[in-house]
């Protein structure tokens, strides 16, 4: 007899959810956005209240979409973006919005817990120096707060009523020996560490944490009782449905942001801007873009803006093939893609660029360049880790919703100067990520969804031009450095 998982795959500004059954077809989905607020320079804040509404309109309209009973649902599962802080009291009420992975208020606590740790632990925009911000500057906030808790560990408070988190999006605590000395190094540096009873224990990622209520019952149109798997961050089951998530595997991801990620067995063997854990014994080592397809939206929303409007989801086909009828290089124009700033090798405080525009360039030219830029930084990334590991890479699998953009893939072949490997089912990897997840902790047997794929092999003639305008593109942040700190501030 069929049986199904419900899986909520949510992303920094829109949402899948997803029927899957248990020979792996996905039967209904169903998807929503919202919107991220930036209340002042270097902020980022979202309401996961709001998120979550959506989430109940998503899974009530694959059930409807579906035809099938929720008796037959046997699990759901949670996915969402780590890093998040969220505030609540000792009834689970929230008290502030969430303050979301791209924030970058706290620079200040960041360069002062850098100084007394003696190390780089990050900028304003990593985790502990926005606690430290929160504690410091909401001193009463912080008072009333029982619980700090991330994304996806708040959406399965609202399903079940208990606060559980996972290894991923868990900063605190660690079963990695290394890591859980690193983090109490941490949190002793940043006065944190009188507070950790505020963050609630992880558990594995395939446990049954717990049971939908009778009032989320009502709110996601599932049958209360129905057990929720702990799940995990973005990256994590990214990784899984893109089943790359083995030692030593590496993948790319084309979201709303973006990333090359290298599976490791400890921190220490590979030096990396972020780092997230697979499990006590795997790490994922992130070379991560701030604005992936985050950019070419927006070039799109400025200069294909009417066409949007008629054409709807139509409109990634049609910039394709006007961005086709330009040659590799852009003819000469060089674009950034950093619109909310980046992570090394540049910095938070660089903003978007377009270098060497003219007036024989038009709006084909911006889209392309802005595509191009993408590449190249994926392309710093990828060299920096073939250097670190000496394992130079012929091929790499790419996936997210960029991946399904033809012109796009083979403009990273051509950079990267490897073959591209995109599955079948590039926009769902998320998505099979929790389903693999959720099933394995039903105990159910799992064959592998994600094998076919569509290769692009770099075209050699284009080396040149993309080498060139690649130093150029490289040059460009240290150029403009104090420039962007007389315009942005130094954070």
């Amino acid at each position: 007899m069929p049986e199904y998982i419900m899986t909520f795959d949510i992303g920094t500004t829109s949402l899948k959810a997803a029927l899957i059954n248990n020979a792996g077809h996905l039967v209904a989905e169903g998807c929503a956005s919202y919107s991220v607020s930036h209340p002042q320079p270097g902020w980022a804040e979202q309401n996961p209240d709001e998120i979550w509404q959506q989430i109940g309109i998503a899974s009530q309209q694959v059930i409807v979409q579906s035809g099938v009973s929720s008796s037959e649902i046997r699990a759901v599962i949670f996915v969402a973006p780590w890093k998040n802080i969220i505030a609540l009291d000792a009834k689970g009420q929230l008290l502030h919005n969430s303050i979301i992975w791209m924030d970058a208020r706290a620079h200040e606590q960041a360069e002062r817990l850098n100084q007394s740790i003696g190390q780089e632990v990050g900028s304003g925009q990593e985790y502990w120096p926005r606690l430290m911000w929160l504690k410091e500057q909401q001193p009463e906030l912080w008072r009333q707060a029982a619980h700090i808790v991330g994304l996806n560990t708040y959406f399965k408070f609202r399903a079940t009523g208990e606060l559980y988190t996972e290894p991923s999006d868990d900063f605190i605590r660690s079963e990695n020996p290394e890591l859980q000395a690193y983090y109490q190094s941490i949190l002793k540096a940043a006065s944190l560490a009188e507070d950790i009873d505020k963050f609630p224990p992880a558990r594995a990622v395939t446990d049954t944490i717990g049971h939908v209520t009778h009032h989320a019952a009502e709110q996601l149109g599932l049958c209360s009782g129905t057990p929720v798997i702990n799940g995990f961050g973005d990256l994590v089951a990214i990784a899984w449905g893109a089943e790359r998530s083995q030692l030593h595997d590496a993948h790319i991801y084309f979201g709303t942001s973006s990333w090359l990620v290298n599976i490791i067995q400890q921190r220490s063997q590979l030096p990396a801007p972020l780092y997230f854990s697979v499990s006590a014994q795997q790490e994922g080592a992130v070379y991560a873009l701030q604005t992936g397809c985050l950019a070419l939206d927006w070039i799109i929303d400025q200069v294909y803006h009417a066409e949007r409007k008629q054409l709807g989801s139509g409109i990634y086909q049609f910039v394709q093939e006007e961005v086709g009828q330009i040659p590799p290089g852009s003819e000469g124009l060089i674009a950034t893609h950093w619109l909310t700033g980046e992570l090394a090798p540049f910095k938070k405080n660089a903003k978007g660029t377009f270098l060497n525009l003219t007036t024989r360039h038009d709006r084909r030219h911006m889209v392309r360049a802005m595509m191009e830029s993408v590449c190249f930084t994926h392309r710093h990334n990828m060299t920096t880790l073939e250097k670190l590991t000496g394992q130079p890479r012929e091929s790499i699998r790419v996936v997210g919703g960029g991946a399904i953009n033809t012109l796009w893939m083979q403009m990273l072949a051509d950079i990267l100067q490897i073959r591209v490997e995109v599955p079948g089912s590039p926009r769902y990897s998320g998505t099979l990520g929790a389903y693999y997840c959720a099933a394995r902790g039903l105990g159910w047997g799992l064959t592998q969804q994600n094998t076919s794929q569509h290769a692009f092999v770099p075209n050699p003639a284009w080396s040149e031009v993309y080498l060139k305008n690649y130093r150029i593109y490289m040059q460009i942040y240290p150029a403009l450095k104090e420039i962007y700190n007389q315009l942005n501030g130094e954070y």
